[in-house]
């Protein structure tokens, strides 16, 4: 089964994981080997999408982005092990993977994988595993004890935030589409994946606040700020005098998560604002870093950011005291 995430959808998802779990055991058993002897890797990842879905903590609601995320790891742990026996890999196979991963550079950076997407290979490698298992095929548990080395790097130097001044760069060379982009992200904190799934039946203007969904499936509300919505609604009204496309006639953004970013990488490139150590998620740690300076009050950012753990929100303040030892630089 092809994997097309523009198509990908709860229903569709239900479907695939339908197919696997109707099969008997013989027949579940019978397909993964035949995957495993055939180096199928697209079966193998079906299977392990399948697994997933049925067996995984998320369930249902597993995201795309883990998706696409996990269905990288797979094939990444596929193509390193072409001469390893996947039934039954070597006593050290699993851990020399996941130390090869830390410490050989990638010939497009230069530089070996970060600590988190190390964490996310290593992931997607165990529930490989794990769907093997269940389809009975192999008892192998070769990332069972694997741990990644810890990442030395202090969360704050890791979470690099556009300045307000590098944001008001940002937005005065922007077109509609990606002012609203930029606001979503640098006075919202909306993620990259909540920006493009936003609807126009999401906002609430009544409020003043936007339906967002948010990890794992979760809805929140999240309110605007002024500029914000004064944007939305300019935006608005050009795609309505544009006669909106039935296919897109919802969603505010016209564009998938990889062309929102080229967009945005564009963007940055044309303002003379550094993208590579912030990416399009640096603009939510901006929002972040800026309401932290404004209030003090960590309660206040984590609600605004959707943050579980106000732990995670600690490192506003660190940021938000490097912001100010930036500004006053300039008095």
């Amino acid at each position: 089964m092809s994997f097309d995430l523009d198509k990908l959808s709860p229903q569709t998802q239900l479907e695939h994981a339908r197919s696997w779990a109707s099969l008997s055991s013989e027949d579940l058993k019978r397909l993964a080997a035949k995957a495993v002897l055939e180096r199928d890797h697209e079966t193998l990842w079906d299977l392990t999408r399948a697994y997933m879905f049925l067996h995984g903590a998320k369930g249902g609601k597993v995201s795309k982005h883990t998706l696409k995320s996990y269905r990288r790891g797979v094939l990444d742990l596929l193509e390193s092990w072409q001469h390893e026996n996947l039934l039954r890999p070597g006593r050290d196979a699993g851990v020399l993977y996941i130390r090869t991963l830390e410490t050989e550079p990638k010939a497009e950076t230069g530089k070996p994988l970060s600590p988190a997407t190390v964490e996310v290979k290593l992931a997607a490698a165990r529930t490989l595993y794990k769907a093997l298992r269940w389809s009975g095929v192999s008892e192998a548990v070769p990332f069972e004890n694997v741990k990644p080395a810890a990442d030395p790097t202090p969360d704050w130097e890791k979470r690099q935030p556009y300045t307000v001044r590098e944001v008001d760069a940002l937005l005065e060379l922007a077109d509609p589409s990606e002012k609203v982009m930029v606001l979503l992200g640098a006075h919202a904190g909306l993620r990259i994946s909540e920006m493009v799934g936003l609807s126009w039946s999401d906002i609430d203007w009544s409020r003043s606040s936007l339906k967002v969904l948010g990890k794992g499936g979760k809805r929140a509300s999240v309110t605007m700020s002024a500029r914000l919505e004064v944007e939305l609604k300019r935006l608005r009204q050009l795609q309505d005098e544009r006669k909106r496309t039935a296919q897109a006639a919802d969603k505010v953004l016209p564009w998938a998560s990889d062309r929102a970013r080229g967009r945005f990488k564009e963007l940055c490139q044309l303002a003379g604002v550094t993208y590579d150590d912030k990416a399009v998620h640096g603009l939510r740690h901006g929002a972040g870093t800026r309401y932290y300076a404004q209030t003090k009050d960590l309660g206040r950012v984590a609600s605004h950011l959707r943050h579980e753990n106000i732990q995670t929100t600690r490192v506003y303040a660190k940021l938000a005291d490097e912001a100010i030892k930036d500004d006053l630089k300039d008095w």
